[in-house]
Order: C-alpha cells, then sequence, then structure tokens
C-alpha cells in the first residue's frame, strides 16, 4: 500500500511541475525623446512606437513567437526565458544587404562582426514562477537608428 502512495504523490509532484501558467504579456517598442525642441513632461516619458516586429521567446521547456504590441495572455512553463528581436533569426547577409537597401549617405553600417556579435546578445530575460502573473517587454528604440543593429548615424554631409 506505501509504495503505491509513494508513486502517487512522485505523479502529483510531477505533473505540477509540468503545468502550464497563465501569463500576460505586455509588451512595447519604446520611442524616447530625439533632441530638437527641449522635450515636454508627455515626451520625457516616451511612447509606444507603432511597429510590426515579432520577438521570439525561448526557455528550455517552452517557446514562442509574438508581435511586440500591447498585451496577450499566453500560457507557459515555470522557467526562465530570453527573448530576441525575430531579425536577429535572419541570415547575417540578408540583413547586411538589407541594411544597405534602407539606408543612405547619413548612416554607416559596422559590419557583419559587429551583427553576428548583436544576434548573439539577448534582448531581455524573464523568468516565470509561481506568483508571475504578467511580464513586461519593452524594447527601446534608438534615437535616429530606430532598432537597427550596428548602425551609427553621422548626420546629412553638406557639400
Amino acid at each position: 500500500m506505501r509504495p503505491i502512495f509513494s508513486l502517487l504523490i512522485i505523479c502529483f509532484l510531477a505533473s505540477c511541475a509540468s503545468k502550464k501558467q497563465s501569463i500576460v504579456f505586455h509588451s512595447q517598442l519604446h520611442h524616447s525623446h530625439c533632441g530638437g525642441a527641449a522635450p515636454t513632461e508627455e515626451t520625457i516619458k516616451g511612447y509606444d512606437a507603432p511597429n510590426n516586429i515579432d520577438i521570439i521567446i525561448a526557455g528550455k521547456k517552452d517557446s514562442m513567437v509574438l508581435e511586440i504590441n500591447g498585451s496577450l495572455e499566453m500560457k507557459l512553463k515555470s522557467g526562465t526565458y530570453r527573448w530576441y528581436q525575430e531579425n536577429k533569426s535572419v541570415e547575417t547577409n540578408e540583413l547586411l544587404e538589407r541594411l544597405e537597401n534602407d539606408l543612405d549617405t547619413n548612416y554607416v553600417i559596422e559590419g557583419a562582426e559587429c551583427i553576428n556579435q548583436w544576434k548573439t546578445k539577448e534582448d531581455g530575460v524573464f523568468t516565470i514562477n509561481e506568483k508571475s502573473d504578467a511580464i513586461f517587454l519593452t524594447l527601446q528604440y534608438k534615437c535616429y537608428t530606430g532598432i537597427l543593429p550596428c548602425v551609427k548615424y553621422i548626420g546629412p554631409r553638406y557639400q
């Protein structure tokens, strides 16, 4: 009788450990104030920039892709997760080609080595446990270059 009771406890604990938990993700592309006129109280806080960017959430037990705008309820298992911009999954040569086609002489691209280093770094880390109910994911939009990797704005060149 005792071995059956022990087996039931082990099965119960295993099922608890593998259950997914409902989490609300709040995600945004945050755009801060960029030069020009002195910032107002409202522009100092920044704003949520419209976008069509997806992010990849990766963990040992679960992974998913979600759009970075607004709120979404998902179920995930407990654990540590890292999140990345989806364009980090694009081949380096393709990403360089996109940058070269999209940018003009106001920008300098730092090259493939810089992009490869950028691709290995997560944009954020979070942990899900039994007390988790909401996760906030904020991707920072940089002045003049946005979220473009390895790009420097050098401004217009006057002749």
